[in-house]
């Protein structure tokens, strides 16, 4: 069968809901529930269930609120964050465990950061997450946790540690060439001190690495309470 030239000349048009045809369509494509939308404003990261955008703060726990609720694992405590996709990926990893995340200032990016949205965060993942103004303010809003310090001072493996859902293990801020904060990592709140193993010589673990495997080795002695 022939084709007309001029049928042929013009092509066939473009079909504008079709994403292999549409460019744009395409990108709004990639932008499905629990995702940023690509129209979305900048402060507008985080997502209800029916993916409409909701307040960061809303979202999230209060101290006190955080210091009630009964966990499975312990809780993890990142002190002043700087990365903000390290921050997006503990957010997930605590989402999944069931852990709650205690972020306290200063941190180095703003939590609206559109960073942080490669994560996939929505509001369930937010839940998890608790704003602390300073140190002493986790301090006093968790009295009856026991702080478990990770730094690469520490002489005991976390392996050797018996992890309570109470506790709180403490990791200080990135990247590894920055010290840690002595008097966070070393106070008298700090009930113990852990270390990762590595090989010499080499640079530290990306920080939610470590946390990711400081958390599933807590949860492995609890039995994985509440997983399948």
């Amino acid at each position: 069968m022939e084709q007309n030239p001029e049928n042929a000349a013009q092509g066939t048009p473009a079909n504008p809901q079709n994403p292999a045809e549409n460019p744009e369509a395409k990108v709004e494509k990639m932008f499905e529930y629990g995702y940023r939308k690509s129209n979305y404003g900048p402060d507008e990261l985080v997502t209800d269930a029916h993916g409409n955008p909701i307040s960061v703060v809303d979202a999230m726990l209060s101290p006190h609120a955080a210091a009630k609720a009964e966990t499975v694992t312990p809780h993890l405590c990142y002190y002043s964050p700087r990365i903000p996709g390290n921050t997006g990926s503990a957010i997930r990893l605590c989402a999944v465990t069931g852990t709650i995340l205690h972020l306290v200032e200063p941190l180095g990016f703003n939590l609206r950061d559109t960073k942080l949205r490669r994560a996939g965060l929505d509001y369930h993942d937010m839940a998890h997450v608790v704003l602390h103004p300073n140190f002493e303010n986790l301090v006093e809003s968790m009295p009856n946790s026991r702080i478990i310090a990770f730094t690469a001072h520490a002489t005991k493996l976390y392996t050797d540690i018996e992890y309570r859902p109470t506790d709180i293990l403490l990791f200080g801020p990135e990247p590894g060439n920055i010290p840690d904060p002595m008097d966070i990592m070393e106070g008298p709140h700090v009930a113990e001190q852990v270390r990762l193993p590595m090989r010499p010589s080499l640079r530290s673990l990306n920080l939610t690495n470590c946390a990711s495997i400081a958390i599933y080795e807590a949860w492995r002695q609890l039995n994985f309470a509440g997983g399948e």
